[in-house]
């Protein structure tokens, strides 16, 4: 059977790893290859999902940094009272640099025999919606023609936020807590890399019209936990969320990060799409068990089990956002009272702790 993938990113990198297990033989499809850059963007990648990726990178462990630990404090509250998910034995997720995950799969995928990397013009990744060699088609990019064309029915939503995201050097620490400030201005997280140095994400709303320097100045101010040497240069990208109410047309499916962009405070997006992944996966396996041809109705199947679980768990998260930009709006001690109440809950944890780690899709 032969499978096309468009798009040349991870995702795609990832699929194609597990489907030339089954024996598939796939065509990797790209317009063109976007100049690399020496990105400082960081993945957070749960333990469930970290387990999953090492099945195809066994040097994963290599280049990425557990945490143990996860504290979230309100600035209203003054460091006084916070929200601390902890198990000194456990490793609740990993971090990873953005450009070593990247360079680390394509590696992989082009020493494979069973993997083709093919540069096609924008007519050819069209007419794959008229006629196609291929039993299955994903495309996992947001902007060639057939997304245009086919997908272009979402739910949308501007955040009215920037993300900044830097590199902070230090000096060195036993460094496995992550920490997400929800500050007036948006969430701040800093989050784990080495023992001397640690990724920021500070999502800012717009609205506040800061400046770079504010910015640096802020991360700078809220830090309590190191003792800084430099912090780099900041990234800035555009923060929205977008979620695709069809995700097939024929027998191509629309896959991954581009089907739900999520608020980066929690650090699930690409989580949900190693999720997606999995159980495409399974679902493929049920298929070939039973003798079934991988068609339409694999795609029909999949939407059935994801897409209600991803737009719940999705809208979860923007609910968390706008809980804490309101919170610190108010002159009330709500999320104070409220994390001493959820500190001492111990399902409240083991359930938080379980659907961030697999998400609520959990029983398949």
């Amino acid at each position: 059977m032969n499978i096309s993938l468009i798009g040349y990113n991870l995702t795609n990198f990832i699929i194609a790893l597990e489907l030339i297990k089954k024996g598939f033989v796939i065509d990797i499809l790209y317009e063109n290859i976007s100049k690399k850059t020496n990105t400082n963007r960081t993945i957070g990648i749960s333990k469930n999902n970290f387990e999953f990726l090492g099945s195809n990178i066994k040097k994963i462990a290599n280049y990425s940094w557990p945490i143990t630990k996860i504290q979230i404090f309100n600035q209203r509250n003054k460091f006084d009272e916070s929200l601390v998910f902890s198990n000194e034995n456990k490793k609740n997720f990993f971090l990873i640099k953005y450009t070593n995950l990247f360079n680390l799969l394509e590696k992989i995928c082009k020493k494979s025999k069973k993997i083709s990397f093919k540069i096609v013009t924008n007519s050819v990744i069209e007419n794959l919606a008229i006629n196609n060699k291929y039993n299955l088609v994903i495309n996992s990019e947001n902007k060639n023609i057939l997304t245009k064309k086919y997908f272009n029915k979402i739910i949308e939503k501007d955040y009215n936020s920037s993300a900044f995201t830097g590199i902070l050097h230090h000096y060195k620490i036993d460094n496995n807590t992550a920490t997400q400030i929800f500050t007036k201005y948006g969430p701040l997280a800093f989050l784990p890399l080495s023992e001397t140095k640690t990724s920021i994400v500070y999502s800012v709303e717009k609205k506040h019209h800061l400046k770079l320097e504010d910015i640096k100045t802020m991360i700078l101010e809220f830090n309590k936990f190191y003792q800084i040497k430099k912090l780099d240069e900041l990234e800035k990208f555009e923060l929205n969320f977008s979620f695709s109410r069809n995700i097939f047309y024929k027998n191509i499916l629309f896959f991954g990060d581009p089907t739900h962009k999520i608020h980066p405070l929690a650090g699930q997006g690409f989580n949900m799409t190693l999720r997606d992944i999995k159980i495409l996966n399974k679902l493929i396996d049920e298929k070939i068990s039973c003798g079934l041809e991988i068609n339409q109705s694999l795609l029909i199947d999949f939407k059935n089990k994801i897409q209600h679980f991803n737009f719940i768990f999705a809208t979860g998260i923007n609910l968390i956002n706008e809980f804490f930009l309101l919170d610190n709006k108010l002159d009330s001690e709500i999320s104070k009272n409220l994390f001493k109440i959820l500190n001492r809950n111990k399902i409240f944890k083991k359930y938080s702790t379980v659907f961030a780690d697999k998400g609520i899709n959990i029983h398949y």
